[in-house]
């Protein structure tokens, strides 16, 4: 009898935890802008290309020294794709799948074997002679629980990844000549 207790309250434990996670939201989305004192030209030209992410991106070879990144035919278009592997990053691939230009790059990214996605958005806008670019990210966790649990930690973590990635874009472009 003791035993059957047991087991019960196991299986009342792992329900709670499963049904509380529906509470919770299944989709999250960060918004992050920087002003850039360069003309949206010379920054879509640079962020439209995926070569150059290695240039600013948080998640490098930095942050994984065994990261390894190769690319696609095209790299600044609609469908031009960036794969990359890493120990600690994992496999995945970002692929531009919007692109208008001196307006929008939007990609989606896949890690994982495709377990793990999100959508990505940067807009541009002249400001005067300078660039205010908005980076935008969201996605959705599903009905997985322990997903949904983690979106806190989650939101938090690509937001401080967005500002410092904007800072970076913004040093690099502006020490170009």
């Amino acid at each position: 009898m003791k035993l059957f207790k047991i087991f019960v309250s196991f299986f009342v434990i792992v329900g709670l935890f499963f049904g509380i996670s529906f509470l919770f939201p299944h989709t999250y989305k960060v918004e992050r802008s920087i002003e850039i004192n360069k003309p949206v030209s010379g920054v879509f030209t640079f962020m439209g290309d995926l070569k150059n992410w290695e240039k600013w991106s948080v998640w490098n070879n930095t942050l994984d020294s065994s990261l390894y990144i190769f690319y696609s035919q095209r790299t600044d278009s609609i469908g031009a794709k960036q794969y990359f592997n890493g120990n600690l990053l994992g496999t995945g691939r970002f692929i531009i799948n919007n692109y208008q230009p001196n307006s929008i790059v939007g990609y989606n990214l896949h890690m994982h074997g495709s377990e793990v996605k999100a959508n990505g958005t940067f807009f541009f806008r002249a400001k005067n002679n300078t660039t205010l670019l908005t980076w935008i990210d969201s996605g959705d966790v599903g009905y997985n629980p322990i997903f949904r649990y983690m979106i806190p930690s989650k939101v938090s973590s690509t937001e401080k990844a967005f500002d410092d990635g904007l800072k970076r874009i913004k040093e690099v472009l502006e020490k170009q000549q």
